[in-house]
């Protein structure tokens, strides 16, 4: 067999499979598609020359502020490909199945995985193109400029300020931009080749065998070392002053050390989050089993204590966007107390996060929805079993809906507390401000943004539990009773 039919083989194979293998080719070119986006528009940012511009928000005109723009860009790129990560797995016990009939035929344990591999790079590939091709259209619609009222300010010679607006012909996103081509077939073949990449990594723990498909999963997770990471990364960031001292870090002389030093904090808090979220899967379920009498929560608790990991899978990007939104409150309470109310810089640059967080919790919910449906599908046999030996559907359901969301809560505030606790110790708890009235400076203390992360919090918790809800149409057909025949 010469090189070239084996590829077109491999494609062939990697193409061809029922509505289930379908399915999770779609979602995982969507998820490529939003990536490739939100990255094209980091780009966009990148290559903002000193004539483009003036924009409709000031943050894009401010060249000191754009890599803070270009950040938040990628940082919520990161959800979306964790999201296309997840949809890998949907429809898995039907691509095992096809796997295993494919070694049966003849093909070796890494042809096998080649398959699997290329299935996932040739979906992020349409996924890549289709972005690419959102992008292009979209600059075409949004490069029409359109006159904008901008306030202004003008400081008066007796220390007033006279406000006042005027009108400025501006664009709202930087579609003037001209971003190089090498950077267009750069982020055009990144996507494939990550998520190729990562399909082969996370098949190194499975074995494909003619007669099934099996993985090597943990069933303990670990519960030292994510507490001492998280430990450390709040702690540290929320003791910030003492850090900087204890590292001999001088106010802004050390500005790259200390943006270097905290952004370690808070990543070593996250990995500890995420790594963590099975233990706390696990400890709630521990909790729970031997205290509940109510049929769905017991049979949650159990199975809590059993998989921790599969209900964790999708929380880890929840706690992302839980810290981040969190420590973004606490940032816009400590900026927008030390500045004029009439200035609307600082709360349109705010609110622009806000929103951007907002679709990162829309799309982590998405997540959610997808590992709950697979959750329910891998275990149609189990579930048909409770239900032809009496069990209630709508008992299953719960149990279904308890199982993701209840240690979903708990984790939640972990993330939030630790989130409004880095922001806090970075930011300060007080703040010098002038007082008009008897012309001299006050230290006020900032006050914890309670609202904002309510609101946030509560908005995740409503999204991942209709979405979960969602997942439940698949619970029907899971039940059935010929799923007992089905192999597993």
């Amino acid at each position: 067999m010469n090189s070239t039919l084996s590829l077109f083989s491999t494609l062939r194979l990697a193409a061809v499979g029922s509505r289930s293998d379908q399915l999770r080719i779609g979602l995982t070119a969507v998820g490529a598609t939003a990536v490739t986006v939100m990255l094209l528009l980091a780009a966009s940012v990148m290559f903002i020359a000193e004539g483009d511009g003036p924009y409709r928000f000031d943050v894009l005109n401010q060249p000191g502020l754009r890599p803070g723009v270009i950040i938040s860009l990628l940082m919520l790129g990161i959800p979306m490909l964790l999201f296309v990560g997840q949809c890998s797995r949907v429809g898995a016990p039907a691509r095992d199945r096809r796997l295993a009939m494919i070694r049966m035929a003849g093909a070796t344990p890494s042809e096998a995985i080649r398959i699997a591999a290329t299935e996932t790079g040739v979906a992020s590939m349409l996924g890549s193109a289709l972005g690419m091709a959102v992008f292009l259209t979209g600059r075409q619609l949004f490069s029409t400029e359109h006159v904008a009222t901008i306030a202004t300010e003008t400081r008066m010679d007796d220390g007033g300020i006279l406000l006042g607006s005027s009108t400025e012909i501006v664009r709202l996103i930087p579609t003037d931009a001209s971003i190089p081509t090498w950077a267009l077939l750069v982020v055009a073949g990144l996507i494939p080749v990550l998520t190729t990449g990562a399909s082969i990594v996370a098949l190194r723990n499975v074995a494909i065998s003619p007669f099934g498909v099996t993985r090597i999963k943990p069933t303990t997770p670990p519960r030292v070392l994510p507490a001492v990471l998280f430990a450390v990364g709040t702690i540290g960031l929320a003791t910030w002053t003492t850090v900087s001292k204890v590292v001999g870090l001088d106010g802004d002389a050390d500005v790259v050390v200390s943006g270097v030093l905290g952004f370690g904090l808070g990543l070593v808090c996250l990995v500890g989050l995420i790594i963590g979220a099975a233990s706390i899967s696990s400890m709630v379920g521990k909790c729970m089993a031997p205290r509940v009498r109510n049929p769905a929560l017991l049979i949650a608790a159990r199975r809590l204590i059993s998989a921790p990991y599969t209900s964790s899978r999708a929380t880890t990007t929840v706690l992302a966007v839980s810290f981040i939104g969190a420590a973004v409150q606490g940032v816009r309470a400590n900026f927008l107390l030390g500045t004029d109310s009439a200035d609307t810089f600082y709360r349109d640059t705010f609110d622009l996060l806000n929103v951007v967080l907002f679709v990162a919790v829309a799309i982590t919910s998405a997540g959610l929805l997808v590992t709950a449906s697979e959750a329910i599908v891998e275990r149609r046999r189990t579930l048909a079993t409770l239900a032809a030996s009496g069990t209630p559907r709508s008992t299953l359901a719960k149990s279904l809906l308890a199982e993701s969301l209840v240690p979903l809560v708990p984790s939640i505030i972990l993330a939030s507390v630790a989130g409004l606790l880095a922001a806090r110790g970075l930011t300060g708890t007080q703040m010098s401000t002038w007082d008009a009235s008897t012309e001299t400076e006050r230290v006020v203390g900032v006050p914890i943004p309670w609202r904002e992360i309510l609101t946030m919090g509560s908005a995740t918790i409503l999204a991942c539990t209709a979405l979960t809800a969602l997942s439940l149409l698949f619970l029907r057909s899971s039940t059935d009773i010929t799923e007992l025949r089905a192999s597993a």
